[in-house]
């Protein structure tokens, strides 16, 4: 298995309540620009968390790439490495008007587990929300604070990205 140098957690950014397919994740991603997709040649999620917990592998481990789908490394301030992304469904009001954090109590259970499994298997890795990622700093995305979540399920603090300080 190829080293993962990060874990990003973000949300689908869909209504809370509304479901979500990983084949409507695949079809946004994978489609092409005119047709109202991002035109990449595969999804920029790994991992979809349901909002009943199950879990939608989108991408193996296997093939994990280097390529970076959301400009992680963009930017004077950007992070290199291999990327792991976990996205549950939800992240959104209702009616999609603004961001909040809309995890079941079956995704949380899911998304700690899977944060344990990765951070377990690849000692050095960094977990962090979207948002942390300097370039998409402002995109209030996945809707909570990932590195206060991470506190309170007892990450231990290596694990936690930090952004570095000029």
């Amino acid at each position: 298995m190829k080293k993962i140098d990060f874990l990003v957690i973000q949300s689908t950014e869909t209504g809370e309540g509304i479901s979500v397919t990983p084949q409507e994740i695949v079809m946004v991603h994978t489609s092409d620009l005119r047709q109202g997709g991002m035109g990449w040649n595969r999804p920029g999620i790994d991992i979809l968390i349901q909002p009943d917990g199950t879990i939608d592998t989108l991408i193996s481990d296997a093939n994990i790439t280097d390529v970076d789908l959301w400009g992680f490394s963009e930017g004077k301030e950007g992070i290199n490495g291999v990327f792991k992304t976990i996205a549950f469904v939800g992240g959104r009001t209702e009616k999609e008007t603004k961001s909040k954090d809309t995890r079941t109590n079956e995704q949380l259970r899911t998304l700690e587990i899977l944060i344990g499994y990765y951070t377990l298997n690849f000692p050095n890795i960094q977990v962090l929300g979207f948002d942390e990622a300097p370039h998409k700093s402002g995109s209030e995305n996945p809707g909570f604070d990932v590195a206060i979540y991470l506190e309170e399920i007892g990450v231990e603090e290596k694990n936690i990205y930090k952004k570095l300080k000029d």
